[in-house]
């Protein structure tokens, strides 16, 4: 048996739909002789007969048209497939899985995503929320396919870029003597009750450094794993803290006052990903956020420890 070809199949679909082999060949550019012979060898290849004469041409047999029925699915098909490496191509249909520790999974990542959406509506966002050490293994096993942390990243086998620098903030309870001041140094938070991350971690030690070296003694009663349950004991009056600025959810909380600190504590966000592998969707947004990410940071800044409208 011989086989047949894509081309056979597209000339047989024209020649049944357009019901001659001369509007066939019109519609392929080709000759109608070119049809005629692409019909021979489509028919000699599936072993029974396609057409029989009469008055009006070549008219199309009951297994033939049986046979019509499949090779049209089979067009549907392509058509679908062309249709959808058409919208993979111009960013119109993919997805996207996001890892992120907090806070930026409640703040800066789902405000990019929502401007993300607004020029890619078709590409669906996945965000998982995970702590610091766990982004980028969730990127380096594919679980996810961009991550984004605070920078830097130990031990990682996936490659790191940084997005933006920020001073950390100091937040306080509404209410609190020090939110009248414009700005926070050390010495304002001797003897605070102060909401602090654990030990060990890197921002933890950082902050005690510095209090360590000017000899600042601050009352460590409480502590929190991640800023969003910091940020929530100090809404409830456990104290003050050093947190992170890149959540404007948290900052727009009536309950939360945030003032710069000086001197600065650095906190850079970055982004993980392994850029040659990523589909053409998260490609996109990995561009994306390597643009916006300043401008996001600019509003940010211009809005300094108040909240940003």
């Amino acid at each position: 048996m011989k086989r047949f070809n894509v081309r056979q199949i597209e000339a047989f679909r024209a020649v049944i739909s357009l019901g001659s082999m001369t509007k066939a060949s019109e519609s392929l550019g080709i000759s109608q002789p070119a049809v005629s012979r692409l019909m021979t060898d489509f028919q000699e290849a599936v072993g029974f007969k396609l057409f029989r004469r009469s008055r009006n041409g070549a008219e199309p047999t009951a297994d033939a048209r049986r046979l019509f029925e499949l090779v049209d699915k089979f067009f549907v098909g392509l058509e679908e497939m062309n249709d959808e490496v058409q919208a993979i191509r111009t960013v119109k249909s993919g997805s996207v899985a996001i890892a992120a520790m907090g806070p930026y999974d409640y703040g800066i990542i789902p405000e990019l995503a929502a401007q993300f959406r607004r020029t890619h509506p078709g590409i669906s966002l996945k965000l998982e929320s995970q702590p610091q050490d766990r982004v980028a293994d969730w990127v380096a096993s594919r679980r996810a396919d961009i991550g984004i942390l605070t920078l830097p990243v130990l031990n990682s086998s996936v490659a790191t870029r940084e997005l933006l620098t920020m001073p950390a903030l100091c937040v306080m309870p509404t209410g609190h003597a020090l939110a009248e001041k414009n700005e926070i140094q050390p010495e304002d938070l001797n003897g605070e009750s102060f909401v602090g991350f654990p030990r060990g971690t890197p921002f933890r030690f950082e902050t005690d450094s510095l209090f360590d070296k000017r000899g600042i003694e601050r009352q460590m009663m409480t502590e929190a794993s991640t800023h969003e349950a910091v940020c929530n004991l100090v809404a409830a009056g456990l104290g003050v803290s050093i947190v992170s600025p890149f959540s404007p959810h948290f900052r727009r909380n009536p309950r939360l006052v945030f003032r710069p600190f000086k001197p600065a504590l650095p906190i850079t966000l970055g982004v993980v990903a392994d850029e040659e592998t990523l589909s053409v969707a998260a490609k996109a947004f990995f561009d994306f956020l390597l643009e916006r990410t300043q401008d996001y940071g600019e509003n940010l800044k211009s809005a300094g420890g108040r909240s940003p409208s």
